[in-house]
């Protein structure tokens, strides 16, 4: 199996104390790091704005695992009635959130 790593850079931000705090919180409750949180929200962004800049690169693995999702291979399982209970089927709800 070959792995794609994408390069990672640094990035310095002056932001707020508060917000600084905000965003640690939000990204508790996503179960992300403040890194991570950040990339989700701007590819967030671009998705909702319809800014096709980034460019996605994904091994064959994964390729193939997302194919067999959009075919409903190996998802069955998984409760989609709503979002509580697709987190509860895949055992990852915590009662606090």
């Amino acid at each position: 199996m070959k792995k794609v790593i994408e390069k990672r850079s640094t990035l310095s931000l002056r932001i707020r104390d508060d917000i600084k705090e905000q965003a640690k919180v939000f990204a508790e409750k996503e179960h992300r790091s403040l890194s991570n949180f950040f990339e989700f929200l701007v590819l967030n962004w671009e998705k909702e704005h319809k800014y096709p800049t980034i460019e996605r690169k994904f091994n064959e693995e994964t390729l193939k695992s997302m194919e067999d999702t959009m075919n409903g291979i190996g998802v069955s399982d998984v409760d989609m009635s709503s979002e509580e209970a697709m987190w509860k089927s895949l055992g990852l709800y915590d009662e606090e959130d």
